[in-house]
């Protein structure tokens, strides 16, 4: 009888997001592609998310921390709770607001892990845009269906990580990953937008493992 994958282990995740987004080179899971920018299509010339993404480019993850908040808005004594982590505007489809806030998300949840990795201490920039993060999953868990992010499983690895309560978590990102793969096979391929994603979250689910093999157990 085949053995059910236990999805509250970040191994199970890292080798399903690599399996579905197909075979890959050694380049795609190195450092030459944590550097590499995601191929975003941008809905317009305000779309936050390329700001969000050009922001990356520092080397002083304060720089890019203090860019992220601004672009977020509110401030830092505002109450503590689930809210989305750009504003909700009106003038989108609930579609396209949902695939910038979660690109957004995606991008931001890199400089709080790239800090983690350092071994340092988060600076309070840093710290705050980790709690925007956790506000923004749960908000979503809480709000957001799977056809709302499209086929883009954005942010696939925050949701893992810091999904409360974490069955919630598996099944939002399992939804997700569901609807990559189905949309791939009917197209034949993966699009490279979702490949781009799928691929880093894998590394970043690898990288920030520290030994420790369960999602809930790594979370804050």
């Amino acid at each position: 009888m085949p053995i059910r994958p236990d999805f509250s282990r970040r191994e199970t995740w890292i080798g399903l997001l690599r399996q579905v987004a197909g075979p890959s080179d050694h380049s795609e899971t190195g450092s030459d592609f944590d550097r590499d920018p995601p191929p975003i299509r941008p809905f317009g010339t305000d779309d936050p998310a390329v700001r969000a993404w050009s922001l990356l480019d520092s080397s002083d993850p304060d720089v890019a921390a203090a860019g992220l908040l601004e672009l977020a808005g509110g401030r830092s004594e505002d109450p503590v709770g689930p809210r989305p982590f750009l504003p909700e505007r009106e003038d989108l489809a609930t579609e396209v607001w949902t695939e910038c806030e979660l690109s957004v998300l995606h991008a931001v949840w890199r400089v709080v892990l790239g800090t983690r990795a350092t071994g340092a201490p988060a600076s309070h920039l840093v710290s705050r845009l980790a709690g925007r993060v956790q506000e923004a999953v749960d908000w979503h868990l809480d709000r957001t269906q799977p056809d709302n992010a499209t086929t883009h499983p954005w942010a696939i690895h925050a949701f893992l990580e810091l999904g409360r309560p974490s069955a919630e978590a598996i099944d939002y990102a399992g939804s997700i990953l569901h609807a990559v793969e189905a949309a791939g096979s009917a197209r034949g391929a993966v699009d490279p937008l979702s490949r781009w994603i799928m691929l880093d979250a894998a590394n970043e689910l690898e990288r920030g493992g520290d030994g420790v093999s369960s999602l809930v157990a790594a979370s804050p």
